[in-house]
């Protein structure tokens, strides 16, 4: 019994032999502890303290609630779980409906840019491009061009494009009934204020220098000028028209001339009474390149035949072959000096 006398109250209760003694006390045990006590060790008091608590424990008894007891007990136990069950039903209805609210701000937002967003197609200096449009028409880009249309198209009811520079529109035909032409047969391509409607057809829109020249191949438009209170023009096969800022111009009447309109889409220039401005706009246009020519009066000689656009180098000494010019370049701007006036 010597090791208890340092015992505090803790050490007793994990002490096994205590706690044995005191759940199932023996004669000899009984006695034993006694004697120890009876000597009055300085640490009497936890062994006090330790005895009268596992007393206390062991000497709990079951209590066995009546029956009314029980059934409100478990009643009450059900209120609180149903009473859970509710708050948390609550809070994943409102957690779902945040999230019903937030995708359908989300595929509002998704449908609205899809709605107003544009599919662009832009070509660069000396570059060529055919663009394959969602209703199988095809549009041929000129250099330094683009075209532009709703991303939508397929859920539209209307065919729309928008154009810069200049392109060669093949439209497919839809309508099959010609006195009852619906709003989804319609195509209508758009360049500066000038709106062309067609069904099915082949034209040339150009819009160079402020100046818009629609060229029909195929077919059967309508111009409408939107700056000169919606004047409308009716083309046919072969018609070569300008529109600019007095209105629309009649400029040809000829098959032949509206083929060479379009000559650009096999990398050619032709026709007859071309002028030397002509050639030097069409090298600003699809090279970026721009030519001085030292005598301006040099930009009104004509020319008849083919020039090929397939190269800046091809355009550039065709004309310096015409005016029996000296190249002479400087970055981006190219210099015509007549082979007499530098001989002085």
């Amino acid at each position: 019994m010597e090791k208890y006398t340092s015992y505090r109250t803790q050490d007793f209760l994990d002490d096994l032999d205590f706690v044995r003694f005191v759940k199932q006390p023996k004669r000899d045990d009984v006695f034993n502890w006694k004697a120890w006590r009876a000597g009055n060790p300085k640490n009497a008091a936890s062994y006090d303290d330790a005895l009268a608590y596992l007393h206390a424990l062991y000497g709990i008894t079951r209590i066995r609630p009546d029956q009314e007891f029980t059934d409100d007990l478990f009643e009450d136990i059900e209120r609180g779980i149903a009473g859970k069950r509710k708050k948390r039903r609550n809070q994943i209805v409102r957690l779902w409906a945040a999230a019903t609210g937030a995708a359908a701000v989300a595929l509002f937002i998704t449908l609205s840019w899809y709605y107003r967003s544009m599919v662009v197609v832009e070509t660069g200096s000396g570059e060529f491009q055919t663009v394959l449009l969602p209703d199988s028409s095809t549009v041929q880009l000129n250099a330094n061009s683009s075209i532009a249309y709703r991303r939508a198209w397929n859920w539209l009811s209307k065919r729309e494009v928008f154009t810069t520079g200049e392109v060669l529109l093949e439209v497919k035909h839809l309508n099959k009934d010609t006195s009852a032409i619906r709003e989804d047969e319609r195509f209508t391509a758009y360049t500066g204020d000038v709106a062309v409607e067609v069904l099915g057809t082949k034209f040339n829109l150009k819009n160079r220098d402020n100046k818009i020249t629609v060229s029909l191949l195929e077919g059967r438009i309508a111009l409408r000028n939107s700056k000169h209170l919606g004047e409308t023009k009716i083309l046919a096969p072969g018609d070569i028209v300008e529109a600019d800022i007095e209105g629309f111009r009649h400029l040809s009447a000829g098959k032949k001339a509206a083929q060479q309109a379009v000559g650009w889409t096999q990398k050619t220039l032709t026709g007859e009474n071309l002028t030397v401005a002509d050639l030097t706009n069409e090298l600003r246009y699809v090279y970026g390149k721009e030519i001085i020519i030292s005598d301006p009066a040099l930009l009104n000689r004509k020319i008849d035949g083919r020039i090929s656009l397939a190269s800046q180098e091809s355009i550039i000494y065709s004309i310096a072959n015409i005016l029996q010019a000296n190249i002479r370049m400087e970055k981006d701007t190219i210099y015509l000096d007549p082979k007499e006036e530098k001989q002085k």
